[in-house]
């Protein structure tokens, strides 16, 4: 300050005698220029206090307080790197969730809620796992805490649900459907969480009300029908539970459940045919072999055993030993090919979005005292998929000729398909087309070597173009 000072009134002496010895100043003026220079002075004082003033005060504010660190210009709010570590943890964790690995994603929401112990996302996804894990009174703890940080998560009231229903607990579980719905009406999910919880408290009424919201909410849903199937299936509404199991297939034609549902119709009506038709289509598509196997060991129950291979005369009515299915997973060898004109299997059940309609042959049939025979009639089809439908129908129905041109007209679209190779061979096998039948089963086989089902169907097709060269 000393120094400033100094130069400063240096400046000063040195402009007074700068205008002292000026030309262009008269003696006469000599009085008002000192005045002035006393009161540049004045001013001089007075802006040097002030910037004295100025100094001590930002000294005085850099001072370090006792425990408090040093601030710095580069410095960041203390929660900065802890909340970076925590978003990094908890990232890892979605990753490894998301692989269903969840012992390795528990302890990574781990380290984010140490981290950052406000992270509701990272309680709640840790809670997803220990449920999966069946640790559900984990899950609930986690849950607890998630909805103490944000009470408004429609998600985590619904696995809260779920985690008190698994753990015996279906009447507090319900409140927390509630809550869910409550939060999220149009969440179709949480209206098939609290049917279910409403099925196990004995609420049939309320069951039914919430799948119709859920199925209102997604008509698309193959899961709403599947789950609305099952409970009608439970009370002995076996009709109405078909219909929600074409429903399924309808919107989710690749749903391996959905054609177990209906295969569960057709062995509760004896039909074992259609039966093992959509079970080895569910295990083609990769069903729960544990399931589809003990579907498997019913049909298998309604047929009878092998018989001896005689004339055609000899052959056993379709009811009683049906030829292999369009695509028969291990089933024991039926070596029997059935005659064309031979009795449908019972109770194939139509598909409920198909319109019914009478053929002149069921009026003909009616006129001469008969009874009606009303046939469901496919869709016009686009696509190879729908083709093949429409040949599945027909041969549930016994209608090889038109399920042979569903078939090609399938294969027209999708030549290398083996699924629909092996599917018209079948439909030639039931023609006694043999020799197309074996050239069918064949190129599947060249498609897929693999192909057990078109291989039994081979030497189904082969025994019964012996058997009939030998009849001849």
């Amino acid at each position: 300050m000393l120094r400033l000072r100094i130069v400063l009134w240096g400046i000063t002496l040195l402009t007074c005698a700068g205008w002292l010895y000026s030309q262009d100043i008269e003696p006469p003026d000599l009085l008002g220029v000192i005045k002035n220079i006393e009161a540049t002075l004045r001013q001089l004082q007075k802006d040097v206090k002030d910037l004295h003033g100025s100094v001590k005060e930002l000294s005085k504010s850099g001072r370090k307080k006792p425990g408090q660190p040093a601030a710095s210009p580069s410095a960041v709010p203390d929660s900065g790197p802890a909340w970076q570590l925590a978003r990094e943890a908890y990232e890892r964790g979605r990753r490894s969730e998301e692989l269903k690995a969840c012992g390795p994603a528990t302890e990574e929401f781990t380290k984010a809620i140490q981290l950052d112990p406000k992270n509701d996302s990272a309680f709640l996804h840790r809670a997803y796992c220990h449920y999966e894990l069946g640790e559900y009174g984990d899950a609930i703890a986690d849950l607890d805490k998630s909805l103490a940080l944000q009470p408004n998560n429609s998600r985590a009231y619904a696995k809260r649900a779920s985690a008190l229903a698994a753990s015996g607990k279906a009447s507090a579980a319900i409140l927390d459907a509630n809550e869910a719905i409550h939060r999220d009406a149009k969440n179709p999910a949480h209206y098939l969480l609290r049917a279910s919880l409403n099925q196990q408290l004995g609420n049939s009424p309320g069951t039914m009300d919430d799948f119709a919201k859920a199925i209102a909410l997604a008509p698309d849903s193959d899961s709403a029908y599947l789950a609305r199937a099952a409970f009608l299936r439970s009370q002995g509404q076996v009709q109405k539970a078909l219909d929600d199991c074409y429903q399924a297939i309808r919107v989710n034609s690749a749903d391996a459940a959905a054609y177990v549902c209906r295969a569960q119709f057709y062995l509760s009506t004896g039909a074992a045919q259609p039966a093992l038709e959509d079970i080895n289509r569910a295990m083609l598509i990769g069903h729960n072999p544990g399931e589809t196997t003990a579907l498997l060991a019913s049909a298998q129950n309604m047929l009878r055993p092998g018989q001896s291979v005689g004339s055609p005369a000899q052959l056993p009515a379709a009811n009683s030993a049906p030829a292999l299915s369009a695509d028969t997973a291990d089933v024991a060898p039926l070596l029997i090919a059935l005659p064309a004109t031979t009795t449908a299997v019972t109770a194939t059940a139509p598909a409920p979005a198909v319109e019914k309609r009478k053929t002149e042959a069921t009026d003909s049939a009616a006129r001469r005292g008969q009874p009606a025979v009303v046939r469901n009639e496919p869709p016009i089809c686009r696509d190879a998929n729908c083709s093949y439908r429409n040949g599945r129908l027909y041969s549930d129905q016994q209608r090889f000729d038109e399920a042979l041109s569903a078939y090609s007209e399938a294969l027209r679209l999708e030549p290398k398909n083996a699924l629909f190779r092996n599917a018209r061979g079948y439909a030639y096998l039931r023609l006694h087309q043999y020799r197309e039948a074996i050239a069918d089963f064949n190129e599947a086989l060249r498609l897929n070597p693999n192909y057990v089902n078109a291989s039994r169907n081979r030497a189904v097709a082969m025994e019964s173009a012996g058997m009939a060269a030998s009849s001849r």
